[in-house]
C-alpha cells in the first residue's frame, strides 16, 4: 500500500489523536467502508460513532498531512509503523472486533508469518510454573512455532526467554511505547529478544510510559495474534484471565496447564479447566489441536505425484514458492539444510513450509525433514 494512501493516513491520524477509537469505529469500517464514511454528513456520523468530537476526527483524517509525517519521524529512529491496512498487518489480529489500528514494531517482522501460541500466566509464578512456561516455549519454539507473551516477570519472561533458541522465536507484546525500558529487570532479555530476531509489538507510540489500562487492553493483542492461549499458572484475578477470555470471544481455543491445588497461583487454571478449556500438559497437546501438520509423518510415495492446484500455486508467497522448487528437487530436506540452500533466515522457511503445509503441498516426513505431499 502506498505510504501515504488514504486507508494508511486514516489510521494513523486515528492513532495518533486517539480518535475514534478502535471499538467505536471498526463496525462501522467493515459494514460501511473507510470511503462512505469519511464522505458522510457530520450529524450522521456524530450519531454513529456517539460523539461530535469522533465524527470531526473522522472526517479530519482522511486530509491529515501530518500523520505521515508523524509516522516517518518515527520510523526514523528505527521503528516501523504498520496499520491495520497495509500487508504487514497480521492477519489473525484483524479477526478481533477491534484490532488497533496502529502497530508499532522493533526486530523481525517474519514472526508474525509463522504459526503462534500465546503462553501467560502470572507475573508471581512459582518455580513449577516457571519450569512449565520454559518448557512450553522451548518445544513450541522448536516446532517452529512463534511463542507470544506480554514480556511481564514470571511466566511471560520464562516463555520469552525459553522460545529464544529455536526456529519458531518469540513476539513480546508491550503496554508502554517501545523505547521504554519496562520492565526495568528485563533489560537483559529485551537484548536477547532483539539479538535473536525476535519481535517487539505496541499499539502505544514511543515515549508513553506504562499506565494500568494499557494492559488490559494490550490483552487483547497476545491473544488476536495466536491460533490459541496457553495459561500456565494464574491466580483468581490474574489478568490472563482476561486474555484467556479474549481469546474464547475471538474463537481461539484456550489451553490451561493443571497445578498444585494448595496454590494460589491454580485457582484461575483450574477455574478455566471446570469451564471447558482444553487440559494442556506439554506442548504436544497444543502442537496436536491446532497444528496437526507440524510434526505428523507423511510417507514418500515417488510413484504417486499429485497434481498442484493452479490456484494453490498461484497464491503462494515468493519464498513458498522457492522452496517448492527445491524440495522437488532434493526431498526430503530439512528446514536447516534449506536454509543454507536458499540463504533465508529460518524464520522465513518456517513461515514458507507452514504456508505449503496450508495449501496441500508439502508435508513433514521422519526426522523433521519435508517433502512433495503425495496422493
Amino acid at each position: 500500500m502506498s505510504a501515504d494512501s488514504l486507508p494508511r493516513r486514516a489510521a494513523l491520524s486515528w492513532a495518533r489523536h486517539r480518535s475514534p477509537t478502535p471499538q467505536r469505529l471498526w463496525p462501522h469500517l467493515r459494514s460501511r467502508g473507510l470511503e462512505a464514511l469519511v464522505e458522510a454528513r457530520e450529524d450522521d456520523l456524530a450519531q454513529t460513532l456517539g460523539s461530535r468530537e469522533a465524527a470531526r476526527a473522522l472526517r479530519r483524517s482522511a486530509g491529515d498531512v501530518e500523520a505521515p509525517r508523524w509516522a516517518a519521524e518515527i520510523e526514523r529512529r528505527g521503528v516501523r509503523v504498520i496499520t491495520a491496512f497495509d500487508t504487514e498487518y497480521p492477519p489473525l489480529l484483524l479477526e478481533i472486533a477491534d484490532p488497533p489500528f496502529v502497530l508499532f514494531a522493533s526486530g523481525s517482522l517474519e514472526r508474525l508469518r509463522l504459526p503462534a501460541v500465546s503462553v501467560v500466566g502470572s507475573r508471581e509464578a512459582t518455580r513449577y510454573g516457571r519450569d512449565v512456561a520454559q518448557r512450553l516455549g522451548r518445544e513450541l519454539s522448536a516446532a517452529g512455532v512463534a511463542v507470544v507473551s506480554g514480556f511481564a516477570r514470571g511466566v511471560d519472561a520464562a516463555a520469552h526467554e525459553a522460545a529464544l533458541d529455536g526456529p519458531g522465536g518469540t513476539v513480546a507484546v508491550l503496554g508502554c511505547g517501545l523505547d521504554v525500558d519496562y520492565p526495568r529487570e528485563h533489560r537483559r532479555l529485551r537484548e536477547r529478544v532483539a539479538a535473536s530476531g525476535g519481535l517487539f509489538l505496541t499499539e502505544h507510540p514511543p515515549g508513553e510510559e506504562p499506565r494500568p489500562q494499557n494492559f488490559p487492553i494490550r490483552n487483547r493483542i497476545i491473544a488476536g495474534l495466536a491460533s490459541g492461549v496457553v495459561v500456565v499458572e494464574a491466580s483468581k484475578r490474574s489478568g490472563s484471565l482476561i486474555t484467556a477470555r479474549l481469546a474464547a470471544d475471538f474463537g481461539r481455543d484456550v489451553f490451561a496447564v493443571p497445578g498444585s491445588i494448595f496454590s494460589d497461583t491454580s485457582v484461575g487454571a483450574h477455574a478455566l479447566l471446570r469451564d471447558g478449556a482444553i487440559l494442556c500438559t506439554g506442548a504436544e497437546d497444543v502442537l496436536a489441536e491446532l497444528f496437526p501438520s507440524i510434526g505428523k509423518l507423511g510417507a514418500l510415495d515417488r510413484s504417486a505425484v499429485a497434481t498442484p492446484d493452479v490456484s494453490a500455486l498461484r497464491d503462494l508467497s515468493g519464498e513458498a514458492r522457492r522452496l517448492l522448487e527445491t524440495i522437488a528437487i532434493e526431498e526430503p530436506v530439512s528446514a536447516e539444510e534449506l536454509s543454507r540452500a536458499l540463504d533465508l533466515p529460518a524464520a522465513a522457511v518456517l513461515a514458507g513450509l507452514f504456508e505449503l503445509e496450508g495449501a496441500g503441498l508439502a508435508v513433514a516426513v521422519e526426522g523433521g525433514r519435508y517433502g512433495i505431499r503425495r496422493r
